[in-house]
């Protein structure tokens, strides 16, 4: 019985997901960018489209306070993840505290208003990608100045790529990571299928259908994993240090 209830919600939880975001973008263009409006409206879509979605997030209490003790500590670091969806960025917004993602700036973020101070007071750093020395710089200053229990900077360097086998992360591309030779924690996430990945984004009728699946009782799973924390070494070059990381990443990928 409860599960025929859950059916029946489907449309009316999709409808009321539709009209959550028509009217949080029209909201955030009125505000005229006042940035802690902007902070507000975002963090509570995040949440209530959270409830909305019967996702099931995965993680280990040992992972998960692997987490919490780096962040309360003076550890000068930055967590490195794979991007395989566009899921990602909210199971990991709906698992992990004070965190804000490295951003490359898009023309589509002046919609919601979503400009320098918004994301600042989320945790998060813009990039500019023919910016290339004025985003290490960035990205060095904002993990050197972090004190105990401030926002932890996630970024992805696989830049939305297809990984070369399903059974594998997606290679990194970008090194602003790993210039600063900064130590990094690896965050790993792992579908249960691979339905909402990049694989399927040219198929639009494929990604509505996926994208449904989200909305139905039947829990859909996502897995996610915190490593242990890896030290740059001066020795090797930034794109050893890139590619340690990232073999690293990818045999803990396959073991999970």
């Amino acid at each position: 019985m409860i599960n025929v209830i859950h059916y029946i919600l489907i449309p009316f939880k999709i409808i009321l997901f539709v009209i959550l975001i028509i009217v949080a973008i029209y909201v955030l263009k009125r505000i005229n960018g006042d940035g802690n409006i902007t902070t507000l409206i975002i963090q509570f879509c995040k949440f209530a489209v959270h409830y909305l979605m019967s996702y099931n997030i995965e993680i280990s209490d040992e992972d998960y306070n692997k987490y919490m003790r780096y962040l309360y500590s003076d550890e000068k670091f930055l967590c490195v993840f794979n991007h395989i969806s566009s899921l990602d960025g909210l199971a990991l917004l709906s698992i992990f505290p004070k965190m804000g993602f490295v951003l490359n700036r898009f023309e589509e973020y002046n919609y919601i208003n979503l400009d320098d101070i918004a994301n600042e007071k989320m945790g998060g750093l813009f990039v500019n990608t023919s910016e290339k020395n004025n985003t290490t710089c960035k990205i060095a200053k904002k993990i050197n100045e972090r004190k105990c229990g401030d926002n932890i900077l996630f970024i992805s360097p696989s830049a939305g790529t297809l990984p070369d086998e399903m059974k594998n992360i997606a290679r990194f591309l970008r090194k602003g990571a790993f210039i600063n030779k900064s130590n990094i924690l690896p965050i790993l996430i792992k579908f249960q299928d691979n339905s909402l990945s990049f694989y399927n984004k040219k198929n639009i009728f494929g990604r509505i259908e996926n994208f449904i699946k989200l909305f139905l009782p039947e829990n859909y799973t996502i897995k996610i994993k915190v490593g242990d924390m890896i030290v740059g070494n001066e020795n090797e070059s930034i794109e050893q240090y890139r590619d340690r990381v990232y073999e690293i990443m990818n045999q803990q990928y396959k073991d999970m």
